[in-house]
């Protein structure tokens, strides 16, 4: 950069990085919160439905033929 560019921008500078920090805060803090929101969630209360053993290794069968092809 120049130094006239330096000077035509230096009064600037600081409201530049005031405003940068304010818009740049909203989105970090919105991630934030829902980040501790969510970590909060406890799912132990939600029943895991019994599967059959032929159906696991059915499933099971599956998951290993997917893997091999791959």
């Amino acid at each position: 950069m120049t130094p006239a560019l330096l000077r035509v921008r230096a009064p600037y500078f600081v409201r530049n990085m005031i405003s940068l920090f304010v818009v740049s805060s909203i989105p970090i803090g919105v991630y934030w919160y829902t980040f501790n929101v969510l970590s909060k969630d406890e799912f132990s209360d939600i029943p895991i439905p019994p599967i059959a053993d032929d159906e696991l290794a059915k499933l099971k069968k599956e998951y290993e033929d997917k893997k091999n092809s791959s």
